[in-house]
C-alpha cells in the first residue's frame, strides 16, 4: 500500500482520558489500564530484548530528594518499579534484579514471575547508605550475562558518580563481548548527565542515557525496551471512545537515509501544532531499517532516523521531555524484506501522539 501524506485525528477505544492504543500502528502507546484489563494480549505483543536486568543504586547519594517532592530518589525508584511490576505483561522475558551498591541479588535471573519481582522490589531498601561502587557491580554481572541467550536490556539506575576506579573499561567489554543495551536512569546533574549520553551512546547503538524524570513521567521507556505491538495486530479497548492522540502515516526513507523529505515536514508541522494546543500531549517516536547490513549499523541508522523526526519536532517547539524515542534496527518489519520494495516500506519513523491524564 502506498504512503498516503495525511495526518487525522484518531478515535480509538480508551478507559482512561490518556492515550490507549493506535490500530494499525506498531508504536503502540499501551497503557496501565490495558495490560491490568487484559485488552492487550501477548500474542499482539513482540519482545525486542530477552532478558531485563535492573541494577539498583542504593548509595548514599540516593537519599536527595526527587526534582520538586520531598522523596528521596532511592523511594521514587523503587515505588516506579513497584507500580509497573503490576501490570507488566508476562510474554516470557527473563528478569534480574541486582543491587550493585553493597551487592545484593534481590531476584537472581530467571523466567519472570510478578509475586517473586514483586517480593523482590519490597526487600530492597528506602534509605540509601555508602558508596557507589558500579565498576565492582559491573564486573559482577558478567558472569550473570554470559550464559543467557538473546539480547539482554540492562536498566542501571546510577547518579553519575562512582567509588573507586571508572566502570567505562568494563561497560564497554561487557557490550562488545555480550548481546547488551544498557539503559541507564540517570539522576546526575545535567552537566555530568550530558558526559554520561556522550559515554553511553558510544557502547553501542542502542544504548542510551535516559534522565530519571523522563523516566518517572513516561513508562514507555521500560515497555519499548522490552518488547513493541506487532504491525500485524490491532490493540482493541472498551467501547468508550474518546479523542485521545493524533496519528500520523509512517515516514519513509531512501536506503541509508535519513533526510525528511517535504510532504514528512508538513505532516510534522501539524503534529507540533496539535501538540503546542495540547500542552500534556507527548509522542513517541520509533525508527526501524530494513534488514540489509549488519544489526548494529541498522541500529544506528534508525536511531539517526528516530532522531531526526524527534529535532524537527524539537525545533517546531516541541521540547525534548515531551517526546519518547525508540529505534529497533529490522525488527518488528511491516512486510518480509523480500523485495525491494518491501523493504522500502521497511524504512520507516512511527510516530504516535499520546494525551497524559
Amino acid at each position: 500500500m502506498s504512503k498516503v501524506h495525511t495526518v487525522r485525528v484518531a478515535l480509538v477505544a480508551a478507559t482512561v482520558v490518556c492515550l490507549a492504543s493506535i490500530p494499525g500502528l506498531a508504536v503502540e502507546i499501551i497503557t496501565r489500564d490495558d495490560i491490568v484489563n487484559n485488552v492487550v494480549k501477548k500474542e499482539q505483543l513482540v519482545k525486542v530484548a530477552d532478558n531485563a536486568i535492573f541494577m539498583l543504586d542504593t548509595s548514599s547519594s540516593t537519599n536527595d530528594k526527587f526534582a520538586g517532592t520531598d522523596v528521596p530518589v532511592v523511594k521514587v525508584v523503587k515505588n516506579q518499579l513497584q507500580k509497573r511490576n503490576e501490570y507488566f505483561p508476562d510474554i516470557g522475558h527473563n528478569v534480574g534484579i541486582y543491587t550493585y551498591t553493597d551487592w545484593q541479588e534481590n531476584y537472581p535471573v530467571q523466567p519472570y514471575n510478578r509475586e517473586g519481582v514483586a517480593a523482590a522490589l519490597g526487600s530492597v531498601r528506602e534509605t540509601g547508605k555508602g558508596p557507589t561502587a558500579l565498576k565492582i557491580g559491573l564486573q559482577k554481572l558478567e558472569p550473570i550475562l554470559k550464559p543467557l541467550s538473546g539480547r539482554t536490556a540492562v536498566f542501571v539506575f546510577w547518579d553519575g558518580e562512582y567509588t573507586g576506579q571508572n566502570p567505562a573499561e568494563v561497560a564497554k567489554k561487557l557490550a562488545t563481548e555480550n548481546d547488551v543495551c544498557f539503559y541507564v536512569i540517570s539522576s546526575a546533574k545535567p552537566k555530568r548527565e550530558a558526559e554520561l549520553a556522550k559515554d553511553i551512546a558510544s557502547l553501542n547503538a542502542c544504548s542510551r542515557v535516559i534522565p530519571l524524570a523522563a523516566f518517572v513521567n513516561h513508562p514507555d521507556y521500560v515497555s519499548g525496551a522490552l518488547y513493541d505491538v506487532k504491525v500485524t495486530e490491532d490493540v482493541v479497548t472498551s467501547t468508550d471512545k474518546k479523542v485521545v492522540g493524533l496519528k500520523v502515516d509512517n515516514i519513509n526513507f531512501a536506503t541509508n537515509k535519513t533526510e525528511l523529505v517535504q510532504e514528512d515536514k508538513a505532516d510534522l508541522d501539524k503534529v507540533a501544532a496539535f501538540m503546542k494546543e495540547r500542552p500534556k500531549a507527548y509522542a513517541v517516536i520509533a525508527g526501524y531499517t530494513d534488514d540489509v547490513g549488519t544489526r548494529d549499523n541498522n541500529e544506528r541508522l534508525s536511531r539517526n532516523r528516530a532522531m531526526m523526526v524527534g529535532n524537527y519536532l524539537n525545533q517546531k517547539g516541541i521540547d525534548d521531555s515531551r517526546m519518547v524515542l525508540f529505534w529497533y534496527g529490522p525488527n518488528n518489519p511491516v512486510v518480509p524484506n523480500s523485495s525491494a520494495a518491501n523493504q522500502a516500506k521497511n524504512r520507516r519513523v512511527e510516530l504516535a501522539v499520546g494525551l497524559e491524564g
